[in-house]
């Protein structure tokens, strides 16, 4: 199993994503919608896989909405960082993180793929998530547990 652990610059928001896929299988995807490409997004993730994303300070935490407005970009009011998106679906919850908010550079070395999902309608787009982000949480507190 890898465990790959990162957050944003000041560390009020951190994530745990755990994954049985080999490193080299990691592909980042770079979307072209405006936002990602102002942030440099590339994206990851692995339905298989699990995320835990932790918030010290919910204050700071800034819960971006766009588009069709039912996913939350998560992006740190204190030092700027977008570490990831999250979706929540009812009970559950669906998240991919950015490859350049891992603690340790360098470690995804693929090229992203740059994918175009401007024109999904939204339930599709909600479809795609739940069968290719990864299962996830997001709390208060260290995401270690």
């Amino acid at each position: 199993m890898n465990r790959f652990e990162g957050g944003c610059h000041c560390g009020n928001l951190r994530f745990v994503f755990t994954t049985a896929l080999p490193i080299e299988a990691l592909v980042p995807r770079a979307c072209d919608c405006s936002f990602c490409r102002k942030h440099d997004a590339r994206a990851l993730s692995d339905p298989a896989g699990r995320l835990k994303i932790s918030v010290a300070d919910a204050g700071y935490l800034v819960r971006y909405r766009f588009g069709k407005g039912f996913t939350d970009f998560l992006i740190c009011r204190r030092c700027g960082v977008y570490i990831g998106a999250f979706m929540p679906d009812g009970d559950a919850a669906y998240a991919n993180v950015m490859v350049n908010a891992f603690d340790t550079p360098g470690t995804i070395t693929r090229v992203p793929v740059t994918v175009h999902r401007s024109t999904e309608d939204a339930m599709t787009k909600r479809r795609r998530r739940r069968a290719n982000w990864t299962p996830a949480t997001l709390s208060s507190g260290s995401p270690t547990a």
